[in-house]
């Protein structure tokens, strides 16, 4: 059985205290689930077959993102046995609405109440654009059945990649729109300010970078994942 995500502040009222940090790196190497050779949205699309789905952020920006063929919003929707999407871009909901899609323009960072409650919440790649992430999760888990999951994916600001843009560049440029990133031990930090529960987080490696990690008896680096999957479930003081 998995133990219970810690409460750092029961351990010190230092954040940098060697035990406290000791104790949530510990916890998060129980959590942790290494997917080889897939993507965050192929284990979301698996989890979230037959169920109830809130989508968010599902315009992508640009209209152009929703006119690709492999625009996740339909690719949920495929899978899913009801979708509601929701996204602050109005024209594009209006769009959206008027070619049948079942959407609903809605700030997810603030206080309203859809008036539905869903088997899951799907929140890919938004997380890391948004002002305040735990007003996010709280607007999520509020849409939340009590037995539901929250799915959240965003970019590792420590893979290769990223390092090596930095080495060939000189500096990192981001996606112009992020504002932040969110690590597995921020990931645990936002649900207890949430009153979420994190209770798995993938990483995405190859195959061939988890054979030679087996070769020389190495525990698998998370710099060779390009994305983090967050999975939350409602704690015991869900706001």
């Amino acid at each position: 059985m998995t133990p219970a995500m810690p409460d750092w502040t029961t351990i010190s009222s230092d954040p940098n205290d060697p035990e406290a940090m000791g104790a949530v790196r510990s916890w998060l190497e129980t959590i942790r689930r290494i997917h080889p050779g897939t993507r965050p949205l192929e284990v979301v699309l698996e989890r979230i077959a037959g169920q109830k789905v809130l989508d968010i952020g599902i315009c992508e920006h640009d209209e152009r993102y929703i006119r690709d063929p492999g625009w996740k919003h339909n690719r949920i929707r495929e899978q899913a046995r009801d979708v509601l999407g929701i996204d602050i871009i109005e024209p594009l909901i209006d769009r959206l609405a008027a070619e049948g899609y079942r959407v609903r323009a809605a700030d997810a960072t603030g206080d309203e109440d859809l008036g539905e409650r869903f088997d899951a919440v799907v929140i890919g790649d938004v997380i890391e654009h948004v002002n305040d992430p735990v007003a996010l999760l709280r607007f999520a888990a509020r849409h939340l059945a009590d037995a539901g999951s929250i799915y959240v994916s965003t970019p590792n600001p420590f893979s290769k990649r990223v390092a090596k843009k930095v080495l060939r560049e000189g500096m990192f440029v981001a996606n112009l729109d992020h504002v932040f990133w969110v690590t597995p031990s921020q990931a645990m930090e936002l649900a207890r300010r949430s009153g979420l529960e994190l209770y798995e987080y993938g990483c995405f490696i190859n195959r061939r970078r988890l054979q030679r990690a087996r070769l020389f008896r190495r525990p698998p680096s998370e710099a060779h994942t390009d994305d983090y999957l967050y999975c939350f479930r409602k704690g015991s003081k869900t706001a």
